[in-house]
């Protein structure tokens, strides 16, 4: 039996010498090195260390990439019984300089890309760098008379320094011993074998990936394949391309391929959908009983990620188990597993095949865990390891050593929960656990779950923040990073409201205390290690760091830059009118958010970018307007420039000329979409109108009053407050078929994208337009329905009510109203919420006769606006009117 793991891997060579164990797939080729290369590699390594003194116990530092030379270092270090040292990559020089002189290296491996910082760091030390990848300095003859050094299992094998501070370093010292029993123990559970190939992107330096790209392939004699750019491109090339059957990586990876998957799924035709929809349903049933249809039912998805994989593994930070679950319904096998750099990289893991995806699974063979009790009920308890796989201590730390370590277990850091069989959920993190002033404890990482099912959040860190001085205003605050490529591809620009609009939503169903009450919106990704961990303390020093600035910028002198960019002709014209509309005390700077820092909603954008390119004489297209966020992005967008259309018409002065102007044209009647609204349909609106009061009847009892307030004839707008889905339904399922038939709507685009469904929207008179990107197309056909005749339904409040209340109205109704010259029509709508509220499911309850529910449709006297009423006064007078009609249904 091997006593070390150089002799593991000496064993694999003789048996697989011509086998390949590494692969570099390069942009353009494959460098390929056998068992029998790589064992000549690593020989030729330990022959060069000898000459340079290394002797047993020495330590050698590698800071390097991936590669077959880093393999090679690796496991020369280890046949001399040295130990090897592994850097992290994105050490800075003052950190390996620190790690490597409180490991005492010898002897420092680097690549050519961090040679720089390799030489910075040890400009002081005494220690000797060697290029990895040049020629070893032997003098005499390498393979046959490299020295070996048979160590015992109790010797050390490894030191991994844990990502973070350079003032403490706490290098984890892992044996001999260490590696065989987590060889051993993964094996028990997960089968490898030597025609695997398994691709390797986690960093060398992190226990997991040793254990998973070099512990187990070169125990088996299986390929292990690395990328010379660590990219999407190349890491999808690699999967389908280099056979690949088994894969380690972060969450990261795995939520990118739900979110790609999940986005194709949702832009198909509304069958597709529900076949998908019970597809997955009903594989994840047979995947209990060990059927798996998935590489049938799902084929498209299977051959994306390689016809060849069975095996996915992740570990190193905690996995969604929703989307964990998706992934297990379309065929993937998903072995989870849990463990620190402490216990040798995993401690737990999930059997293949097994559908508890929302836990770490249980206990690896030889490793004890138990849960310690908690100091109050309400919190989870530590998790304790015991067993062969965990460490001897940190070196050269007795101090830190004694402070985890308690009677043989090793105490975590990590809260959780352990299951009758045995299976362990992690909750938390001891150290990262909120304690709100309230006394409530919060895990950071479940709230972040939770909120991250939006597919427009790509990242979101919580916290608990309170006011300077004020312990006692703690509030969860979070740090959300918006998904802007899903932004740009819908041609959102207001990022704010959909954020708001998300989160808001997400919070239905949480208690009060796990609510996001605050947030900040970056542009920039979240620090993270490199394992993919978010670095929680350095995220929540760059928020108060970001607090503090914003308090003084708004007294401080504006940078030279920014002063000098605003003194150009142009930029200096297009500030003055900037500053005209922004709120009171904000700073029009070149990088200022329209949004987030002007506070400019949609309405607002559209109104500034118009008034701008009628005084510029320019006309910035849609594409062009979807991509402006900043000031110094709309600056320049309304640069003049020669290939400008003529005939713009003069400058707009004010709002009201601003949106004059947009409404002014028209789209013609013949227009391939807004033409269908002058359809005369006396076949479908009939059918209709009987179909909607069946509906309306089968969704509850109705209360209307005031139906004698709509006018007799000519257009109007009907404006109600939003609660439901069903709303659309409880306001025409009432109207006269004078207005009914005469009705339209202007609907998100994204319930319509299909032939079923734009067909429906003709039929009923919808015009699918997203307001959200494309908000004067929206004006536009909302002014050509009122231009011809027709009744408008429009929603001011743009969003359903979270709680059922009245919300702000937007101004886009009273812009309508004043230019075509049309009065609007208030409406209350009471009891709609009840039947099917925003975030929750259908209430069924409600529409049983006995529940003595009852919806209320009230609709008030036609409300005109006059052209000395502003367009935020007349959309507050038009929501406080429905306000006033929905508190008194409730009487």
């Amino acid at each position: 039996m091997a006593a070390n793991f150089w002799e593991v891997f000496e064993a694999s060579a003789t048996r697989f010498a011509d086998r390949p164990a590494v692969e570099i797939q390069r942009r353009d080729a494959i460098d390929r090195f056998t068992y029998a290369d790589l064992r000549s590699m690593a020989r030729a390594r330990a022959a060069w260390l000898a000459t340079q003194g290394v002797a047993v116990g020495d330590r050698c530092a590698i800071l390097a990439d991936n590669d077959a030379h880093w393999c090679a270092a690796y496991l020369g270090i280890l046949s001399l019984g040295a130990v090897a040292v592994p850097l992290d990559t994105n050490y800075s020089a003052r950190q390996v300089a620190t790690i490597v002189g409180d490991s005492g290296a010898k002897i420092l491996f680097v690549n050519a890309r961090l040679a720089a910082v390799a030489r910075e760091a040890v400009a002081d030390l005494p220690i000797q760098i060697q290029d990895l990848h040049s020629a070893p300095l032997a003098p005499t003859p390498l393979a046959p008379q490299a020295p070996y050094a048979p160590v015992a299992p109790a010797s050390v094998a490894v030191i991994l320094y844990t990502s973070g501070t350079t003032s403490d370093p706490k290098g984890v010292v892992l044996t001999h011993a260490n590696l065989l029993a987590e060889r051993d123990a993964a094996f028990a559970v997960v089968d490898v074998t030597d025609r695997d190939g398994i691709l390797g992107v986690l960093p060398l330096f992190h226990a997991l990936a040793q254990l998973a790209n070099l512990l187990l392939p070169f125990a088996v004699g299986a390929r292990v394949v690395f990328l010379e750019s660590v990219n999407s491109t190349e890491l999808m090339r690699a999967l389908s391309e280099r056979r690949i059957t088994i894969f380690c990586c972060v969450p990261q990876f795995f939520y990118l391929i739900h979110q790609r998957v999940m986005e194709q799924v949702g832009k198909s035709a509304l069958v597709t959908r529900l076949v998908f929809a019970v597809l997955m349903a009903v594989n994840f049933r047979l995947r209990r009983v060990g059927v798996n249809i998935g590489r049938l039912a799902f084929a498209r998805v299977h051959t994306l990620l390689g016809r060849h994989m069975r095996l996915f593994v992740t570990g190193g930070s905690k996995f969604d188990p929703a989307i964990g679950r998706d992934l297990y319904s379309l065929g993937f096998t998903i072995v989870q597993a849990y463990g620190l750099t402490e216990t040798s990289g995993a401690a737990t893991m999930n059997t293949p095949n097994e559908a508890h995806i929302d836990t770490v699974g249980r206990a690896l063979p030889g490793v004890q865990i138990q849960i310690r009790a908690a100091e109050s009920e309400d919190v989870d308890g530590e998790i304790a390891i015991r067993g062969a796989i965990v460490t001897p201590g940190y070196y050269k730390r007795p101090d830190a050593t004694a402070a985890v370590m308690s009677d043989g277990w090793f105490l975590t850091g990590d809260l959780g929960r352990m299951d009758d069989g045995g299976r362990i959920t992690i909750t938390g993190r001891k150290k990262e656990m909120i304690v709100l002033a309230s006394g409530k404890n919060i895990y950071p990482e479940e709230v972040e779950a939770h909120y991250r099912q939006s597919a427009f959040v790509k990242e979101l860190c919580v916290m608990g923040l309170a006011s300077p001085g004020h312990p006692t205003t703690e509030r969860l605050h979070a740090v959300v990073v918006p998904n802007m490529d899903l932004m740009r591809e819908k041609q959102i620009v207001n990022t704010g409201d959909i954020l708001r609009f998300e989160l808001e939503g997400r919070a239905v169903g949480l208690p009060s205390h796990k609510r996001v009450l605050s947030y900040d919106i970056w542009f920039d990704p979240l620090p993270r290690t490199t394992t993919g961990k978010v670095k929680r303390h350095e995220v929540e020093r760059l928020v108060r760091e970001r607090h503090r600035s914003a308090a003084q910028e708004a007294t401080a002198p504006m940078p030279e830059a920014d002063q000098a960019w605003l003194e150009d002709a142009h930029a200096a014209a297009a500030a003055r009118v900037i500053e005209g509309r922004v709120r009171p005390g904000a700073r029009v700077r070149p990088e200022a958010n329209l949004e987030l820092d002007l506070g400019l909603d949609s309405m607002e954008r559209v109104e500034l970018l118009t008034e701008l390119e009628q005084r510029f004489l320019v006309q910035v297209s849609r594409a062009a307007a979807a991509e402006v966020f900043t000031v110094r992005h709309l600056v320049d967008a309304v640069r003049p420039g020669a290939d400008q259309p003529e005939g713009l018409s003069p400058p707009a002065s004010t709002t009201d000329e601003s949106w004059a102007s947009i409404l002014k044209d028209l789209p013609p009647a013949t227009d391939p979409i807004l033409g269908g609204l002058l359809e005369r349909k006396p076949v479908a609106a009939p059918i209709l109108f009987v179909a909607s009061r069946v509906v309306r009847l089968l969704l509850g009892r109705v209360d209307v009053s005031g139906l004698e307030s709509l006018p007799r004839d000519g257009p109007y707008i009907i404006s109600p407050n939003h609660q439901s889905y069903l709303d659309p339904i409880f306001v025409c399922g009432v109207l006269p078929y004078r207005a009914f038939r005469n009705m339209f709507f202007v609907g998100a685009v994204e319930y319509f994208e299909t032939p079923f469904t734009k067909w429906v929207a003709r039929t009923v008179n919808c015009v699918p337009v997203d307001a959200d990107s494309n908000l004067v197309p929206a004006m536009k056909a909302g002014g050509f329905g009122l231009k011809h005749g027709r009744v408008l339904i429009l929603f001011p409040e743009g969003e359903r009510s979270i709680d059922g209340t009245v919300k702000k109205f937007k101004k886009g109704s009273p812009i309508l109203a004043r230019h075509m010259g049309v009065p609007i029509v208030p409406v209350s709508l009471k009891g709609v919420y009840e039947v099917w509220p925003r975030n929750r499911a259908f209430n069924w309850k409600v529409l049983w006769p006995w529940s003595g529910h009852r919806i209320k449709v009230s609709f008030g006297a036609p409300l005109a606006f006059g052209e000395d009423e502003s367009y935020a006064d007349a959309a507050v007078r038009l929501r406080d009117r429905v306000n006033e009609m929905w508190l008194r249904c409730g009487r």
